[in-house]
């Protein structure tokens, strides 16, 4: 029974790195923008977030070894392209301690993190065609 119990815990630990102990896989990133904006993934045109009041929304997002590119569309206004942009947790340098660690937080991306967590987003209305001036 003890020897389980060890063997168990000993496995849990060679496979975790101080990452997948101290943070997510996903990280809350802010919206703010008029109600009604949509945000979309540009690489897959999949919806992660509504602004819905409040002009804020705030959504888990997976964390991610390159930056994501995302757009914000809202009707009767342009499509706003804006990036998340992937920087270093610094959470991982406590694998020096154990150093297989650091390839565990390397391929679950954990070794990366958001680094613009709060994002405004400024729509510009869309011009009616025509009305511009000559």
């Amino acid at each position: 029974m003890k020897k389980s119990f060890f063997a168990t815990v000993l496995a849990g630990l060679m496979l975790s790195s101080c990452c997948t102990v101290f943070t997510g896989s996903k990280q809350s990133v802010t919206f703010m923008a008029p109600d009604g904006t949509r945000i979309f993934d540009a690489d897959t045109n999949v919806k992660i977030a509504e602004v819905k009041r409040d002009n804020t929304v705030t959504v888990p997002i997976r964390k991610s070894r390159e930056n994501k590119q995302l757009i914000a569309r809202k009707d009767g206004y342009r499509p706003v392209p804006f990036v998340l942009e992937t920087g270093f947790n610094a959470a991982t340098l406590w694998n020096f301690l154990f150093w297989p660690g650091f390839l565990v937080d390397l391929g679950t991306a954990q070794m990366f993190k958001w680094e613009n967590v709060l994002v405004n987003i400024e729509m510009e209305p869309a011009e009616a065609c025509g009305n511009s001036p000559q």
